[in-house]
């Protein structure tokens, strides 16, 4: 029996009293199929929407037109949705409309692979009508039916399979692999973000190199993604600098990669800085860090110190060690980490544009000597530097 969190079994059982069938379903029962702690939980039930949502106290209309309801107990969200057919897909992503349905077959029919399309409950035990245990035991990834159909209805599908080969270790079925790559084309009508989000967990799954057969038909040349080096990518941590490193060997404009994929303000600045900290001397000491900090931010020059570090085998483990002395010890790099401001310049009769000069002096002088940082010395260079 596979273990259920109360509070999911809770939204189950509420179900079932009121005289309806519930199942867990799709990616929570493949992961506990293989001892994976499930990130998240859907449920497919034979109850309508609307009687969904009005056995429990807290839900959220997420789908309500396409039969999913969420619902919220203690810590836990479960999407929630009805036994459905989907009608034609006319944009190759989304159902135009869909039909609900009593059979729970019916309902797997839909989904996209063999190892998704289990269903599970307490009282019925594993419901798998399309071999997906089985695939799950021989690590394939099969398309529910005919393959391309699963492709064509919603091309998004496609960067689904070379993600859970990569995440999960699992190998394409043949058929299913040639599909994929017939309907390639169709990826240009998937949003930005969709192929930015599924790019990410497989270039950053356990193996990257499962997106190859797509990056040898060109399939990613509308993003700019030419010939990926696989071998670079491996070693790299993290979904960030793992897409850095996919997109930095492979395409010639690396910030138009970025743009089309539309990253977050914050990726997009931190890509922005590791590109300008990647122009600059690799750091032989402090006062080179330093500038590094100043010039971008802490957690820029920490990722591109282990992109160095992983990508190009550079030993940046004395770099790093640098980094967090500065942080730890609090050494001084920027104008506001001086013991005088502009005010003590205009004292000095130091004002406009020679006063931000002078402060951009003595920040140099300080990151190079942190000694120098005190009210008495710092006066005095500015008077020197200006009175040359």
């Amino acid at each position: 029996m596979l273990f259920i969190p109360p509070e999911i079994q809770f939204i189950i059982d509420r179900l079932e009293k009121n005289g309806f069938e519930a199942y867990l379903v799709g990616g929570c029962v493949r992961d506990m199929l293989m001892d994976i702690p499930p990130h998240d939980y859907d449920i497919t039930t034979s109850a309508p929407p609307e009687i969904t949502a009005s056995l429990f106290t807290k839900t959220v209309p997420t789908g309500i037109k396409h039969g999913t309801v969420t619902v919220i107990n203690s810590s836990y969200a479960a999407e929630v949705t009805t036994y459905r057919t989907d009608g034609k897909y006319g944009d190759h992503r989304r159902p135009e409309n869909v039909t609900f349905v009593k059979s729970l077959k019916e309902d797997l029919a839909r989904r996209d692979f063999t190892v998704n399309a289990i269903a599970y409950n307490k009282k019925e035990g594993i419901k798998d009508f399309f071999g997906g245990r089985e695939d799950i035991e021989n690590k394939i990834l099969r398309a529910v039916g005919v393959p391309e159909k699963r492709f064509t209805e919603d091309a998004l599908r496609i960067l689904r399979l070379f993600r859970f080969a990569s995440v999960l270790g699992f190998t394409p079925e043949e058929g299913t692999l040639e599909a994929a790559l017939e309907c390639a084309p169709l990826l240009k009508n998937i949003s930005a973000e969709r192929i930015s989000s599924e790019l990410k967990k497989t270039v950053s799954g356990k193996n990257p190199e499962a997106l190859k057969p797509l990056t040898d038909i060109c399939g990613l040349r509308f993003i700019g993604i030419k010939n990926p080096d696989y071998s670079k990518i491996v070693p790299l941590q993290g979904a960030e600098l793992a897409l850095f490193g996919f997109l930095y060997s492979s395409t010639d404009d690396l910030m138009s990669a970025f743009e089309f994929l539309k990253p977050s303000n914050k990726e997009k600045k931190l890509y922005e800085n590791i590109i300008t900290l990647l122009s600059l001397p690799f750091p032989k000491g402090k006062t080179e860090i330093k500038e590094m900090l100043f010039k971008t931010d802490v957690p820029s020059v920490e990722k591109y110190l282990h992109f160095e570090k992983k990508y190009f085998d550079t030993d940046s483990e004395n770099a790093l060690n640098m980094l967090r002395e500065i942080l730890e010890n609090g050494e001084p790099y920027r104008i506001s980490d001086l013991e005088i401001g502009g005010r003590s310049l205009i004292k000095l009769g130091i004002c406009g544009e020679k006063a931000g000069v002078t402060l951009e002096y003595l920040r140099k002088c300080v990151a190079a000597d942190p000694t120098l940082n005190r009210r008495e010395i710092l006066l005095q260079k500015a008077e020197e530097f200006n009175r040359n």
